[in-house]
């Protein structure tokens, strides 16, 4: 039976909205910027508006106990946004989805002047919501395909593999029929580079009703075969057979995140309710991968393979009570696309029955496969120092096989004496070089530091600026 308590806190993960033209690398998955349109604002403000009705909503089975309903309160609201390949739009998505959420409250921000003047705050007390962004050369959590040296690995061998030369094969028929229409140009129409052709005919059917006639012309389905191929090639690509493969690599290091913020709203004192991600459809597919919500018949899941439509939304949800080891329950909610008053429908994790998981083996499930810091990270993606986040890592990493080497040739050429005095000097210096790397990693520092909201804390520092797993989190 569902656990009938109303969630203690809630983990949003979000899609951005509709946009203008983009272009990623097939390879690398190197990306263009793009923007936010005047469509894409109003699908993520329905989104924040039908999450506000549930999480601060009349509902005393959903709302969250003490989250405001009408005043944006800073402790209460953690919020990030991708600030990666599309530009700002992931950002801009993130602040129409706040507009939503807490709409403009004249009272919320009125203040008394000396003089006797009553101000509000512009355009009838709008409210400004903090929204930190996140670049990838900064922090894993949202891109850790970027920068990542072994990315081209899972790239190139899901175009070698059978299966997608036997898709290929397969689809020749519709993506002749895409070149030979003339619809996309010049474009390379294969199903390596399918996405971007899709997404020039999707962008673009959208806004631009000319060429909408034309391809209704050309043939009245084929919008939709190029997207299902193109969802074949994102699922190829974002997912792997096992949860630690290199396609999950999006979800095994954006959970660490998401579980952290999960274990803050169990903490006593806790007054954080929302942590609200916003992100491209990439990590979606990861996530639904690993969690294998694809296997649930009640409901069933109608979306296995396939990229998310623009501002949708995937919930963890966190509620008192069930009968694990932890005392809460995990429960995963999705809607495809955005709807003010839409709802999420739930669904059992991990191939089970039940829409609730109790945390700790929610946790237990996932923590084998995760990327868990950005030393992990470096070392799987073996950017050895190639990429800047990884260079203080590198260094420790050779003066640790410096001091290993030294001690080894003591050993060969000194009496045990001798050798235990070289070895013991050996080790104090290089212990000191490494441990100057570390302070400049910021995994050790000296004196006080500064701390952050509690269950915002960064536990795995990567320079002297705070920040979590190793992120140097731009604010804007």
């Amino acid at each position: 039976m569902p656990n009938s308590n109303n969630p203690v806190g809630v983990v949003i993960i979000a899609r951005h909205g509709d946009r203008t033209a983009y272009y990623q690398n097939p390879e690398t998955y190197d990306s263009t910027d793009t923007v936010l349109t005047a469509l894409g604002e109003q699908q993520n403000y329905q989104m924040g508006q039908m999450m506000r009705r549930i999480y601060a909503g009349a509902d005393p089975s959903r709302a969250i106990a003490g989250l405001s309903n009408t005043t944006f309160v800073d402790s209460a609201i953690s919020s990030m946004a991708d600030a990666g390949g599309e530009g700002s739009v992931i950002y801009d998505s993130a602040l129409a989805f706040w507009q939503g959420f807490y709409p403009p409250n004249p009272s919320a921000s009125d203040i008394a002047l000396a003089n006797g003047s009553q101000i509000v705050s512009p355009l009838n007390g709008y409210q400004y919501v903090k929204v930190e962004t996140v670049l990838p050369a900064d922090d894993i959590d949202f891109e850790p395909w970027t920068n990542c040296a072994v990315w081209t690995n899972q790239t190139s061998g899901a175009y070698a593999s059978p299966q997608f030369t036997a898709k290929a094969a397969e689809a020749q028929g519709i993506l002749d029929t895409i070149k030979n229409s003339g619809i996309v140009g010049d474009r390379s129409v294969t199903l390596k580079n399918i996405y971007n052709v899709w997404d020039y005919m999707n962008v673009n059917s959208i806004h631009n009703a000319t060429f909408a006639a034309k391809l209704n012309e050309t043939s009245p389905t084929l919008l939709a075969q190029a997207h299902d191929l193109a969802n074949f090639h994102e699922y190829s690509l974002f997912s792997a057979s096992s949860a630690d493969g290199l396609g999950n690599l999006p979800g095994r290091a954006l959970f660490p995140r998401l579980i952290s913020h999960l274990q803050a709203f169990t903490e006593s004192g806790n007054k954080l309710y929302i942590s609200h991600l916003h992100m491209s459809y990439k990590p979606f597919i990861s996530i639904m991968n690993m969690t294998n919500i694809a296997a649930s018949t009640d409901p069933v899941f109608e979306y296995p393979y396939a990229m998310v439509d623009y501002a949708s939304s995937m919930t963890l949800e966190l509620r008192h009570g069930g009968s694990g080891s932890s005392g809460y329950d995990v429960r995963l909610g999705f809607r495809n696309s955005s709807s003010a008053d839409g709802d999420l429908t739930y669904y059992p994790l991990f191939g089970t029955n039940d829409v609730d998981m109790d945390l700790d083996t929610f946790v237990s499930k996932l923590q084998p496969a995760l990327v868990q810091n950005n030393t992990d990270w470096c070392s799987y993606c073996q950017n050895n120092g190639s990429v800047a986040t990884c260079s203080e890592w590198a260094l420790a990493q050779k003066y640790e096989t410096l001091a290993a080497s030294y001690k080894h040739q003591s050993d060969s050429h000194f009496t045990s004496v001798g050798s235990g005095f070289i070895g013991a000097c050996v080790t104090l210096v290089v212990g000191a070089v490494v441990l100057a790397a570390l302070r400049g990693l910021g995994w050790v520092s000296f004196g006080k530091r500064a701390g952050g909201r509690r269950g915002e804390s960064d536990r795995y520092p990567l320079t002297d600026r705070e920040s979590f797993k190793g992120s140097v989190a731009s604010h804007m």
